[in-house]
């Protein structure tokens, strides 16, 4: 399964031993971090960039970047993390372009700075199934592999080793796999899961979640009836109060002698 063309579209094509309308791998995040060996003044950073937000009790400069657009984490020692790229091309595009920059403003443009122990750290990625999954039956078959528990996680977990990641499998198909290292790991991983949960296929418009009845909407006549019964409640309690006024009439002229006598 080899990336798609498009850099836009973030997207992976299917391989073939899958069927061309199975799989649409899509990359929401990548996260990457390297070092450069080199101390970097932070004010100095932050005064001659911008889209900065400098820190200095943390020694940490924040940056955003456009293109590609991704968030920068940037530390006095040299260390660079870079988190919201969309594919492994572009984390290293925006590597090269944040040390290059640094290069710049620190005034070392007539020395080689190379970027020290880069590494993708995980690789957030979804796709969908044209099919719903019963994953409780999964999770019955694979006890070891799988993480079901309905009540405190939405989805069932299943932790892979070769490759290293780990996969959310929902009812409705979607599939989320985080922990992974390349893009080539997140393909593997979710041809894999395809050849576990395609025997556990059902309907996806049949989950729990769309076959709940639609609240029915009061008639016109109900809400007649209720506005009727309304009335006759405040009806009552308006005699209420007029027959307690009535009751403590005849002892008004006693109540009055007493204050008299009193003050």
């Amino acid at each position: 399964m080899a990336p798609d063309s498009s850099d836009e579209n973030n997207t992976f094509s299917a391989s073939s031993a899958v069927p061309q309308d199975v799989m649409t791998i899509s990359i929401n995040n990548v996260v990457c971090n390297y070092s450069l060996p080199m101390h970097i003044d932070l004010r100095k950073l932050a005064l001659n960039t911008w889209n900065v937000s400098y820190d200095r009790s943390g020694s940490l400069l924040t940056k955003q970047k456009r293109h590609p657009g991704c968030h920068v984490k940037i530390y006095n020692s040299g260390k660079v993390y870079i988190v919201g790229c969309k594919s492994e091309a572009a984390s290293r595009q925006a590597a090269r372009a944040v040390g290059r920059e640094i290069q710049k403003i620190m005034g070392k443009t007539d020395q080689r700075i190379c970027l020290r122990k880069f590494r993708i750290n995980n690789i957030l990625a979804t796709c969908k199934f044209p099919f719903g999954i019963l994953i409780d039956q999964v999770n019955r078959k694979y006890p070891k592999e799988t993480y079901y528990e309905p009540e405190l996680t939405v989805g069932l977990i299943w932790r892979m080793t070769e490759p290293k990641a780990s996969i959310r499998i929902h009812t409705t198909g979607t599939i989320v796999v985080t922990g992974a290292t390349s893009e080539a790991d997140v393909s593997i991983a979710v041809e894999k899961i395809y050849d576990y949960v395609k025997d556990f296929q059902c309907d996806s418009s049949k989950t729990a979640r769309n076959t709940r009845e639609p609240r029915k909407r009061k008639s016109a006549s109900n809400e007649a009836e209720i506005k009727r019964s309304k009335q006759k409640m405040d009806n009552v309690f308006v005699d209420d109060e007029t027959s307690v006024n009535w009751f403590y009439f005849p002892y008004f002229p006693f109540l009055f002698i007493c204050m008299h006598l009193v003050f």
